[in-house]
Order: structure tokens, then C-alpha cells, then sequence
């Protein structure tokens, strides 16, 4: 689609004109408002986005309905040009996709960074079997010539291996201990934080050494359950996190408690050993780490499911499916200003270049949504 061709204003505009560049914008109410990107595109439920850190423009957006990933090349510009990729074992590596979060490693065998998704299924392939729990978040490259392609190489090994056809795609690794993931953030390495919605903890992942595309050898995978605090999800409703790597703090979107929690990274103890579905996999308890809640939800006009969030310029942005509004706080909790986006339950994950520049996903409308002031 031609980006630009329809843009909107919010439901609470100030009736500043199209084109008025006479004073910028004071607040989100009079912003600008893009559909980047439609069903047209190749979006099917998207619920999640994120910036690829090494291509200016280069957005990459996470599709539930189908398991796709739609990225868009030149994102808002008029050179904008989408490809739309499904993994050939999406299916257990991608289902019911929740969340999205791009790292700082490069592939071993590519100039390309990786980054990981996090998936809210008890690994069901689709509806087609009982759900067994073996679930968690996938490490992907984002090489665009390797990215949802099979690798021969472990077609080849693991068909001889199994004594049948064996294709598990593209993806770099897999852990297995979060059934029901409805958030993720990257901290370093291939370390990433989850939003596990089947224990209602919160989980550091470190996938360590991928073990190349397509292949299954997860050993030496470190996966740290906190004790404290206890989450809750919500059904369909995205719980996304985010990680502030100059401080270590954490800021969680704990949906079914309708709070903003903080977890201090830097804190906690090693705990008990926990069983693990995969042999060799390092999985602990961790005990005493210091949290507490930022923003109380029932205290808030507006804001009953927190969701999507980002952090940007010192400041943490909601989205809230029950009310269709984004709301923008201080890192202190303080509201600094909210605004009726007219999309309801079709809020989901959230991006931010800047407080002035907002992405947003409308999971029912199938559209990337930009909001600039």
C-alpha cells in the first residue's frame, strides 16, 4: 500500500489542520495519525513489532493468525515495500506468536543480528493435538536470505537421525519451560526476559550457543524462574516487558493484576533446582530479588489491562485493549498524558522511536499504526 495515502486524526484532536507546521503538536490528542501497514501487507492478527537496529526503516511485525512474520522494508516512507515470511515448522516454533524482541548478537554464520519471539501456546500444533507444554521462546536470525528458509544441512542430519523427513525451519534455538509466553525483552547476548503465563513468574532465558538453523540440541540453555514477583495473564491480551539495560530494571505489563511491575535484575539469589523437560538444561529457582509495583492500574482513569509497553526518552507508554487508550508515564509512575485511540480491543504491542514518533499494532483491524507529533 501507498503509505500516507490515509491518515487520521485521533478522536480527541485539538483540530489542528493537515499540514499546519505553523507550531508542532503539544500532545498526543493532536497527533498524526499513518496506517503503515494492512491485511494487504500480509497482516493477519499481528499482535507485535519491533525496529531491526541494523536497517533503518526495517520494521518486523508478528503475526498470530497465521504464524508470519510481515516485514516492511522503507517502513513509512514512500518506498515502503512489505515480504511477508512463514517458517516451514512455524508451527511449534512461532504458534499463537505474542511478542517480539530484537538482540544484539550477530548469526555465527551471517552479518545479520538475531532476535527472539515468545509464543502464547501450550504447543497444541494448531488445535490439531492436546497441548503437552512444550513451549517456550525461539531464537530466529534476521538474515532475510536464511530467515523462514529450511536449512539442507539439518534436513539432511535429522532425517537420518529420526529414520523420517524431519524440516524444523529456520529457527536458531528453542527452550522449552513457558507455556502461555505473553512477553519478551532482550538483555545480552542471547539472554532474554519472559512473561511466562503458565506459572505467572517472570523468566531469564539464555539460549547460550544457538545450535545453528534448524537444528535441536538444546543442553546448554540456562533458564532462571523467579519466585517473586507472580504475574497473571489474560487470555488473548499480550503482556509485554521491557528491560532497561543502563539501570537492569525490568518493567512489566502485569495484565491480569492491572499494575506496572519493576523487577530489579541486579538482585536475587540462586535458588533451588527446578525439573527440566530437556535434559542438560540448567533450570533454578531464583529467591530475594527486589520488585515492587510502579503503577497501580485502579488508580488510573482509563488504565484495567495494561499490554503492550516501551520505554523511550525517560518515559514508559501503555497500550490498554479495554479502553483503547495509550497512556505515557514517567519512570516514576507519574501520568504524563493519555489518549482515546477509537480502536478499543484491537490494541496490542507498541514501539516507540520517540515520545513524538509511536508505532502500534491493531491486532482486529489487521494494521501498523504510526502516531507522530
Amino acid at each position: 500500500m501507498t503509505v500516507g495515502v490515509l491518515v487520521l486524526t485521533l478522536l480527541a484532536c485539538s483540530g489542528a489542520e493537515e499540514g499546519d507546521t505553523a507550531s508542532a503538536p503539544a500532545t498526543l490528542a493532536d497527533a498524526k495519525v499513518t496506517i503503515v501497514g494492512t491485511r494487504s501487507d500480509g497482516l493477519r492478527k499481528p499482535r507485535d513489532l519491533d525496529f531491526n537496529p541494523d536497517v533503518p526503516d526495517e520494521l518486523w511485525v508478528v503475526n498470530r493468525g497465521d504464524r508470519s512474520v510481515t516485514i516492511f522494508h522503507g517502513a513509512g516512507t514512500d518506498q515502503q515495500e512489505a515480504d511477508d515470511r512463514l517458517d516451514p515448522w512455524g508451527i511449534h516454533f512461532m504458534p499463537d506468536v505474542s511478542s517480539i524482541a530484537f538482540g544484539g548478537v550477530t548469526y555465527a554464520n551471517s552479518d545479520a543480528r538475531t532476535f527472539a519471539t515468545c509464543q502464547e501456546s501450550d504447543n497444541d500444533y494448531g488445535g490439531s493435538f492436546e497441548g503437552d507444554g512444550f513451549m517456550g521462546p525461539s531464537l530466529w536470525t534476521a538474515d532475510l536470505d536464511l530467515f523462514a528458509q529450511s536449512n539442507p544441512d539439518a534436513v539432511d542430519y535429522l532425517s537420518e537421525l529420526y529414520g523420517m523427513f524431519v524440516d524444523l525451519g529456520s529457527h536458531l534455538d528453542m527452550l522449552h519451560e513457558s507455556p502461555f509466553c505473553m512477553g519478551i525483552a532482550w538483555e545480552s547476548d542471547n539472554v532474554y526476559w519472559v512473561f511466562d503465563g503458565d506459572d505467572g513468574r517472570i523468566v531469564r532465558y539464555d539460549f547460550a550457543e544457538d545450535h545453528d538453523r534448524g537444528f535441536d540440541d538444546h543442553s546448554d540453555g540456562i533458564i532462571s524462574m523467579y519466585s517473586k514477583p507472580r504475574v497473571e495473564r489474560v487470555k488473548n491480551v499480550v503482556s509485554h516487558m521491557e528491560l532497561d539495560r543502563e539501570t537492569g530494571l525490568l518493567y512489566v505489563a502485569d495484565t491480569g493484576n492491572n499494575r506496572i511491575v519493576v523487577l530489579d535484575t541486579n538482585t536475587g539469589e540462586r535458588g533451588g533446582n527446578l525439573f527440566s523437560v530437556e535434559p542438560g538444561v540448567d533450570h533454578h529457582e531464583v529467591d530475594g530479588a527486589d520488585w515492587w509495583s510502579l503503577i497501580e492500574g485502579s488508580e488510573i482513569d482509563g488504565l484495567d489491562t495494561p499490554s503492550g509497553l516501551a520505554l523511550t526518552d525517560g518515559h514508559l507508554i501503555l497500550t490498554d485493549p479495554s479502553s483503547g487508550r495509550i497512556f505515557v508515564f514517567t519512570l516514576e509512575g507519574e501520568l504524563v498524558e493519555s489518549v482515546d485511540t477509537g480502536r478499543g480491543d484491537g490494541l496490542a504491542g507498541i514501539v516507540a522511536r520517540s515520545l513524538d514518533d509511536l508505532w502500534f499494532v491493531d491486532v482486529k483491524a489487521n494494521e501498523v499504526v504510526r502516531m507522530q507529533r
